[in-house]
């Protein structure tokens, strides 16, 4: 009878850690995806003074946010082939802080859907 390898589950190999912190992982950034539209859905007031938006144009302000939550989720896994997981992960956290100092110094509109 051979001897289990530390760390690995004795159901026919599975690695049930393993499947459970993915699994986890996968949930936080589901929750942090729904989160940050709350934030961002808290903002309607204070975008509305700071641009003097139309309706329309808040509407675009508000969901500037998500789309481009849904574009970057959507690359994600193909960039994270291409240049490897860790340098998109770089990357990313790079275009988040520049993109919050961007959307806190905006004057405009326009600036603000940009960053």
């Amino acid at each position: 009878m051979s001897q289990a390898q530390p760390g690995a589950a004795s159901h026919g190999g599975e690695n049930t850690a393993f499947i459970v912190l993915i699994s986890c992982v996968a949930t936080l950034g589901g929750f942090l995806f729904g989160f940050d539209s709350g934030v961002i859905n808290g903002t309607v007031d204070g975008l509305r003074q700071a641009f003097n938006s139309s309706e329309a144009a808040l509407g675009f302000e508000v969901a500037s946010m998500l789309l481009g939550c849904a574009i970057g989720a959507f690359l994600a896994g193909w960039l994270g082939d291409r240049l490897g997981r860790r340098g998109v992960l770089i990357a990313s956290a790079l275009m988040f802080l520049v993109s919050a100092l961007g959307a806190g110094a905006a004057h405009a509109s326009w600036l603000f859907v940009a960053a």
